[in-house]
């Protein structure tokens, strides 16, 4: 599949809304799901799962390129190592911040005491900050594959890029 100006810019617009919708859960989930542990759930799933489509989408548009079918993906990925780390970290660190906070509810009142412990608070700051550059790195990369040279008229510039190696 030939990734076009329109499937891209398509794309982009999706990814984008998938960061945004990130940042709500971050910012106002927990909120939201106060002492409701079905709405925590979902928002928890959701999350996860809005996160695993990011990479996903990456992926798509990463094997939509004419850098992937020749072969050469590396050209591509080297310039996303730093996206790929904190896409990874980030989502491990939001599945465990995530399981705590429902295993947290499950507790009965007297032994929860209606307060996170400070592992917890800590892991939630972690992950908040691990979500900043998450978000940089997210933007950035689609920014990286909409570089125009990673598509056919290019052919010189990957054989010169392949050559190099």
């Amino acid at each position: 599949m030939k990734l076009t100006l329109r499937r891209y810019s398509w794309l982009l617009v999706f990814q984008l809304a998938l960061l945004l919708a990130d940042l709500f859960f971050n910012a106002f989930g927990s909120w939201l799901a106060r002492d409701k542990l079905q709405t925590a759930i979902f928002f928890f799933v959701v999350q996860d799962s809005f996160i695993i489509i990011e990479y996903l989408l990456f992926t798509l548009s990463l094997h939509s390129t004419c850098v992937y079918q020749v072969g050469a993906s590396h050209i591509i990925l080297r310039n996303c190592k730093l996206f790929l780390f904190s896409i990874t970290i980030y989502f491990l660190l939001s599945a465990s911040q995530h399981s705590w906070i429902v295993y947290q509810y499950r507790l009965s009142p007297s032994e929860s005491s209606q307060q996170w412990p400070l592992a917890l608070y800590a892991l939630a700051v972690f992950q908040r900050l691990m979500s900043v550059l998450y978000y940089y790195t997210s933007k950035s990369t689609a920014l990286i594959m909409a570089d125009p040279r990673y598509k056919e008229e290019h052919l010189d510039w990957i054989a010169e890029q392949l050559g190099d190696k």
